[in-house]
């Protein structure tokens, strides 16, 4: 029994565990989280059980360095803190199960869930047009598709000094075109309470710009304007997270 008890403890610490950034994550939604385990010491490791929350890995071996997928199902939006991971094994004899925490410093930003709704309302002439340079003709803030001879009404900020370089001409960057007007995303046009407006809105934001519409995001004093790309609508989604 006290070989047991020994064996199964060293087979527990013979690793590190840690877990990897997740760019998008969504409430109510299954995610697979990724971990990396190294081995500590030489010997291999058996039949690992890994739990998480409310998720459980099973790891029948761990020889040295793994990257591993965990599934995981936040129930609720914003900043989630993972604290520990628990660490079992029947190894070796099967008499009894052993388990350990691994303190862990893990934090992650949950988005909504998008709720399907209509969102028609704001593809109407009056609530997408938007009067200024950047809504019309080639979008300052779009998809960076290549770089152009640079013209006067081009903001400094988008040179491209690389190119600018090579060709001894001052060049900008380039950016898709507007396929549809602009739209800025006001909670109070959803109906229903707060989390089913923050879910209708993260719906309406990722069908908009998946069809190449500019959207932007009114949250009482704060102001996002219309731009697309994936960055820009990760920070209209981390916006409404936090709300």
């Amino acid at each position: 029994m006290a070989l047991s008890g020994i064996i199964s403890i060293y087979n527990l610490k013979n690793f590190k565990l840690s877990l990897l950034p997740q760019p998008e994550i969504f409430a109510q939604t299954p995610t697979n989280l990724k971990a990396e385990i190294k081995k500590r010491y030489f010997l291999p490791s058996y039949l690992i059980r890994l739990k998480i929350n409310e998720s459980e890995k099973i790891l029948p071996f761990v020889k040295y360095k793994e990257i591993i997928n965990i599934t995981l199902v936040f129930q609720r939006r914003g900043r989630i803190k993972i604290s520990e991971v628990l660490i079992s094994s029947y190894f070796p004899f099967f008499f009894f199960r052993r388990t350990i925490k691994i303190p862990i410093d893990y934090e992650v930003i949950v988005f909504p869930k998008p709720i399907k709704c209509d969102f028609s309302m704001f593809l109407s002439e009056g609530k997408t047009k938007i009067e200024s340079i950047s809504s019309r003709g080639k979008s300052f803030e779009g998809e960076i598709v290549g770089v152009k001879a640079y013209n006067p009404q081009d903001p400094l900020k988008y040179i491209n000094w690389k190119a600018t370089a090579k060709t001894s001409d001052l060049m900008t960057k380039e950016f898709s075109p507007y396929i549809g007007n602009p739209v800025i995303i006001d909670l109070s046009s959803f109906t229903g309470d707060l989390e089913q407006k923050i879910g209708k809105a993260t719906f309406a934001i990722l069908n908009l710009s998946q069809n190449g519409i500019p959207v932007g995001l009114k949250l009482d004093k704060a102001f996002y304007k219309p731009e697309l790309g994936q960055a820009h609508v990760r920070r209209l989604l981390y916006a409404l997270a936090l709300y």
